[in-house]
């Protein structure tokens, strides 16, 4: 017979449902978690201050922090300190103006205004590939001398701008159009040009020339891209900013500057050269709240904008202990005079890079130079849009080019180069005291002797 068997075991009871504990009078009731606080608004062009640099460190490359929500959310940063420990000579080039109109050969915007006084000739030859002549005699220069960086001064890419609207986040700038491929990586090419980092700012047809409703964030939004066609080598993080190169013996001090309030007037004035224009620019346009939020905001928001710098460099050159104290900005001294004799006159600025105009020169200390001895140099040549000046096949001239500067202790010597690889002018700039400081001696023999062992 099988084995008995047990009896059926009745089901077990059904789970019960978790009971609140038991708490004793003495126990506060329990509380509703922490709901997340609002965060503040953003408020466009608020001060900053400047940052105090942490010269403890020192980097092999210019390195950004992380973009910001916004293009305007890094404005006063002060970037790493980067040390340059090779031999002499130490070369920087110069350029602005430069980034032609799309197509599969990038040609100059043509600014030749019919029935002007300053109307002139097409050069064929010439103008109608400016910015590939001025590039190629870059890479030329740069087997003889080669680059650390190079300083862009803006107007980077013709007629307004990167072309996309405004409002995008510093993280999602990629190459939509084809800009920055065919205007830029595929154009600054060769030894000792590839790879070297290019430090710059906005001019006013980064801002659209009068469309302030132009990609202007995705030119400093391009620091951060890493998809292809980029290489990594562009870095604008913010409207203005700071860094400080080091070199065997000496530090350069670099103050990046947004000067295209000079460019942004009342929306019923100039509708051709303002960035506000009411004829181009609809009412409803906005790049939302970083700003500009509107038309009529336009002026305004580059107003403050130039009232914030004024401020932050203030403090910055006075707090600055490099050897050299450069500007780098789009519009010339010609623009806010008052206020760059100022600052250079208390604060003893050496040298202010500038472009906007569609030549190159080298103001110093002859007469004229409302800076003196503050130098200042244009280099708005290089070839995104057709030159003020009538260029002439040799090279004979200013009107499209680029700058190479010889940085040492105590000179920095200015090369102005023509589209031909003609140096059109060399001029050694010294140091400037701050107001009550007496001028240093030159110790050694001028970077401008021909004897030089620096000189190229």
């Amino acid at each position: 017979q099988p084995p008995p068997q047990p009896p059926p075991q009745p089901p077990p009871p059904p789970p019960q449902p978790p009971q609140p504990p038991q708490r004793s009078p003495q126990q506060p009731p329990p509380q509703p978690p922490p709901q997340p606080q609002p965060q503040a608004a953003f408020v466009p062009g608020r001060p900053r201050g400047w940052q105090r640099p942490n010269h403890e460190v020192c980097y092999e490359r210019f390195m950004a922090p992380a973009p910001g929500e916004f293009a305007t959310s890094l404005n006063g940063v002060v970037l790493p300190d980067v040390c340059f420990n090779g031999p002499a000579p130490h070369h920087v080039f110069v350029i602005g103006d430069w980034g032609g109109l799309l197509g599969p050969i990038p040609r100059p915007a043509d600014d030749r205004r019919e029935n002007t006084a300053t109307f002139r000739e097409f050069t064929q030859g010439v103008d109608d590939s400016a910015q590939q002549r001025v590039a190629a005699q870059m890479r030329e220069r740069a087997k003889r001398g080669a680059p650390d960086y190079i300083l862009n001064v803006g107007d980077n890419f013709y007629w307004a701008g990167v072309e996309v609207h405004c409002g995008i986040s510093p993280h999602a700038v990629r190459d939509f159009t084809g800009q920055w491929r065919d205007t830029f990586e595929n154009i600054y090419t060769g030894y000792g040009i590839d790879g070297k980092q290019w430090l710059g700012v906005l001019g006013n047809h980064d801002y659209g020339g009068y469309l302030f409703h132009s990609g202007w964030d995705a030119t400093i939004g391009y620091t951060w891209t890493q998809e292809p066609p980029s290489t990594g080598r562009w870095m604008t993080p913010a409207q203005y900013w700071a860094t400080t190169a080091r070199y065997p013996g000496f530090r350069v001090d670099y103050f990046f500057v947004d000067t295209n309030t000079f460019g942004a007037v009342e929306s019923a004035a100039d509708q051709e050269h303002n960035i506000c224009s009411q004829q181009h620019n609809h009412e409803a346009e906005t790049c939302g709240v970083q700003g500009p939020t509107s038309r009529e905001d336009c002026p305004k928001w580059f107003a403050k904008l130039w009232e914030e710098q004024k401020e932050w460099l203030d403090q910055g050159l006075s707090e600055s202990i490099a050897d050299w104290q450069i500007v780098v900005t789009h519009y010339p001294p010609d623009w806010g005079t008052s206020t760059w004799v100022e600052l250079s006159t208390k604060h003893g600025i050496d040298l202010i890079i500038t472009g906007h105009v569609h030549s190159q020169g080298v103001h110093y200390l002859q007469p004229g130079n409302p800076m003196g001895p503050t130098a200042y140099i244009i280099s708005g040549g290089g070839g995104g849009i057709t030159s003020n000046l009538e260029p002439h096949e040799d090279g004979e001239d200013d009107a499209y080019g680029f700058m190479d500067l010889t940085l040492s202790r105590e000179e920095i010597k200015v090369e102005a180069v023509s589209h031909t690889g003609l140096t059109r002018s060399v001029t050694c700039v010294r140091q400037r005291p701050r107001a009550g400081q007496a001028p240093v001696g030159l110790a050694g023999r001028s970077l401008c002797d021909p004897e030089s062992v620096h000189h190229v």
